[in-house]
């Protein structure tokens, strides 16, 4: 057996297991300069591809998938400068600490290179995107309708959708042009007849050409942001059906885009157990569990899940359980590109069906259950009680 032990500039193996100096070393790969930032990179990315050049010195066992270190281990790291100099890699110390650091910030951008190229990271900043554009769009949505509602208040309390809102605007500007007619084209006959009387009888007051055009580019700015965030959600469907097949057919793109962002990328989702992925994004309310012994949540952002918030209240937490098995599943799919959705979410239907029938009614409380367990032994020592003679 030849113990392994890897420096950065080379590899070195011996079938001792006591190293005292660098003539106990029998075998030596020695790495070019030039390519050790390189090798020291699939080192830490795929070992056994650099581990392939040691094939014809025999049945080898290496420190790198050891738990232990071995003896040659410690003896190259304790002596590291002193056999780089004897091989010729540092002429002195300040010449190893130059070439040390140099190695290590190349490896260091390698690998925040690989890191930027995964897609996840792609997902996560997509969807985050996508997050902070909603934010937006509130905000202006809001501060649009305060201000058309100084020409025509009437219009905020008719129409609740922000984008729609905003295309009145656009398109009529003018109370005058919130006719029947023009309006019958966009909206159902009586909600148009509503909202023309109410343009005729408006309390609004009059705005200038001037004021009503700043109103009207601003609505135009809040439908260009709309318009966006359509481009980016179609993008980060795409993204997931590529990457995270599994996941977005379970939980959908949104949802699954945002279990990814709270673990941190797809391979740390697939990581994760089942337990910790139903309450993801529910932090908060888990540390005050701990911290205050309030309830457990039951589920975290994996509520917004149709299946989740279609079901009544004491079926959620089962549901979310069932429902965290299998995008844990999906998760360590998508990770080694196997595609068994369909299998997971027929699954998942029983399940939840199995439960929806299992609890059609809500459990009893624990006063109902006391106040039923006092009646029960009332009852009990009314029957033990002797008749009077």
């Amino acid at each position: 057996m030849i113990y392994v032990s890897i420096a950065p500039f080379g590899i070195f193996g011996s079938s001792k297991e006591e190293i005292k100096s660098l003539e106990d070393i029998e075998y030596k790969l020695l790495f070019k300069e030039e390519e050790i930032p390189e090798l020291l990179y699939l080192l830490r990315v795929n070992p056994n591809k650099v581990l392939e050049r040691i094939e014809d010195w025999g049945e080898v066992k290496v420190e790198l998938f050891s738990t232990e270190p071995f003896e040659i281990g410690n003896f190259i790291r304790e002596n590291l400068f002193e056999i780089g100099k004897e091989l010729g890699y540092f002429k002195d110390y300040n010449d190893f600490r130059e070439k040390m650091s140099l190695w290590g910030q190349e490896l260091t951008k390698r690998l925040i290179k690989s890191y930027s190229h995964q897609k996840d990271k792609v997902i996560i900043q997509v969807s985050e995107a996508i997050s902070d554009l909603d934010k937006v769009i509130n905000l202006l949505s809001e501060r649009l309708r305060e201000w058309y509602s100084l020409y025509f208040p009437e219009l905020d309390s008719y129409i609740e959708k922000h984008e729609l809102f905003a295309d009145l605007i656009i398109k009529f500007g003018r109370r005058e042009n919130f006719t029947r007619s023009k309006l019958k084209k966009i909206l159902p006959s009586k909600l148009a007849e509503k909202i023309a009387k109410a343009a005729k009888n408006s309390m609004g007051g009059e705005l200038e050409d001037e004021d009503l055009k700043a109103i009207v580019k601003f609505a135009e700015e809040v439908k260009r942001l709309y318009e966006k965030r359509k481009e980016l959600y179609s993008y980060l469907e795409r993204l997931m059906n590529e990457n995270a097949p599994n996941l977005c057919k379970l939980a959908g793109v949104t949802l699954g885009a945002k279990l990814i962002c709270l673990a941190g990328g797809l391979d740390r989702l697939a990581k994760l157990p089942a337990s910790t992925i139903q309450v993801l994004g529910a932090e908060k309310a888990l540390f005050a569990h701990l911290r205050k012994k309030v309830p457990p949540p039951k589920h975290g952002v994996i509520y917004n899940h149709p299946l989740i918030q279609g079901s009544p209240k004491w079926q959620r937490g089962k549901i979310a359980r069932a429902l965290a098995c299998k995008l844990a599943i999906a998760a360590r799919a998508d990770v080694n590109n196997d595609y068994i959705a369909d299998f997971l979410m027929e699954k998942l239907m029983k399940r939840v069906e199995e439960i929806r029938r299992k609890y059609p009614k809500p459990p009893k409380r624990k006063k109902e259950k006391k106040k039923e367990k006092k009646f029960k032994n009332k009852k009990k020592k009314k029957k033990k009680k002797k008749p009077k003679k």
